[in-house]
């Protein structure tokens, strides 16, 4: 798939954001090197809030993996970041700041991107330009599972991109059986108004905060097609 190169402020917001929920993993090179480095980005400050290397905006990362390869880099280092997006790979490039702190394993500060390389979107005619609201999921275990099953689970949060599901303790099995990396092929969202069956990939599994949520988790799952490429009939 072909790439452009977004500039737009707020895309890049998007994109950022939608890296930061779904946990999803990132490589680093130091730009002309082709060693690559695994991390994620954690949080992403816009200038409004003040740190050790000023008030503009700025992205917060996970330390390098393996753990030795975080002495490398130099305040000043350009690098590459890579990601996939719909199953494409997408890059923006970066400046690494410093660590976030002065504690040894403290995480990493790089500048926040001018553009990030994204997939073009592929057009096609719909009747809507919204997609709809998604209340529930049913979804079925990777296939070649010896517990595959569909599961009836609720929907957190979503996007044209992606989907946050709730597992709750009664099918916490979901858990131990999908990975990060997994494909599942059959993905059904149910709404009030609409029903679309998509693929996807399984980026995350983090445990949802809160007292009376202890055995929940979220998993987080990232479309095979954007669901603003789907035609709904909104009834």
């Amino acid at each position: 798939m072909a790439l452009y190169s977004a500039r737009d402020r707020q895309k890049i917001k998007e994109t950022i954001e939608f890296l930061i929920s779904h946990g999803q993993e990132i490589t680093v090179q130091i730009e002309g090197q082709p060693t690559s480095y695994t991390s994620r980005i954690i949080k992403a400050n816009y200038g409004d809030v003040y740190s050790r290397y000023g008030n503009g905006p700025q992205l917060v990362i996970e330390r390098l993996a393996p753990e030795e390869e975080n002495t490398l880099f130099d305040s000043g280092s350009l690098l590459v970041a890579k990601f996939v997006f719909r199953n494409t790979s997408c890059r923006f490039r970066t400046e690494y700041l410093g660590p976030r702190s002065d504690y040894p394993d403290s995480d990493l500060v790089v500048s926040f991107p001018e553009s990030i390389e994204l997939p073009e979107r592929r057009r096609r005619k719909r009747r809507s330009t919204e997609i709809p609201e998604f209340m529930s999921v049913i979804l079925t275990s990777k296939e070649g599972s010896k517990k595959e099953r569909d599961y009836a689970l609720d929907v957190v949060d979503y996007s044209t991109d992606g989907v946050g599901i709730l597992v709750s303790e009664k099918n916490s099995d979901l858990i131990e059986i999908v990975q990060e990396g997994d494909k599942l092929q059959e993905i059904t969202l149910f709404g009030p108004q609409a029903m679309v069956k998509v693929g996807g990939t399984v980026r995350h599994k983090s445990k949802k905060q809160g007292r009376q949520e202890k055995e929940c988790y979220i998993l987080g799952i990232e479309f095979d097609e954007a669901l603003m490429d789907f035609d709904f009939r909104i009834d």
